[in-house]
């Protein structure tokens, strides 16, 4: 019996931190919840009215019960909320496979439509080249370009001695 009055704990030994309340305190922080340490100050303050009313110390075992037995009806629906997952989880995979599969030509078919025109834009450049070549051996074209050069460089020419003039 004194073994059992040593667990209780009396207002007048708050301060004297035992195993159980420090285990307690830890079990607190783990759980980021007060609610350990709240049902043991229940626990004392039921235990302390019992026993100044002069009844004994009552024993309380916290444990789970077992589960009761399912109803065959409960099991019955159990079985139809399975079903229907499995069925739900089923569609669900195949529109993912479906999208996937629908992804996966769009870029098949971009990545060739890609390929189509980067052949394109080098055929293209190839007949810019071709062209252009052809143009600029044209006698007309390259006389034009002769006397263009040198006017551009005439006119580059005063550019700068103005510069430097302005400069000096």
């Amino acid at each position: 019996m004194e073994s059992e009055t040593t667990s209780f704990r009396l207002p007048s030994d708050a301060f004297t931190f035992g195993t159980d309340l420090y285990s307690l305190s830890l079990e607190a922080v783990e759980k980021e919840s007060l609610l350990p340490l709240l049902k043991d100050e229940l626990r004392c303050k039921i235990q302390n009215k019992r026993l100044s009313q002069g009844m004994e110390e009552l024993k309380v075992d916290f444990k789970m019960k077992p589960p009761a037995p399912l109803t065959t009806e409960e099991i019955q629906k159990q079985e139809n909320r399975k079903l229907l997952n499995r069925e739900s989880a089923k569609k669900c995979r195949r529109k993912k496979k479906t999208i996937y599969q629908n992804v996966q030509q769009e870029l098949k078919s971009l990545i060739d439509e890609n390929r189509h025109l980067k052949e394109r834009i080098c055929c293209i450049e190839t007949e810019k080249e071709f062209f252009l070549s052809n143009i600029l051996r044209h006698p007309v074209i390259s006389e034009v370009l002769s006397d263009f050069s040198k006017s551009f460089d005439n006119n580059l020419t005063e550019i700068k001695n103005e510069i430097i003039y302005v400069q000096n």
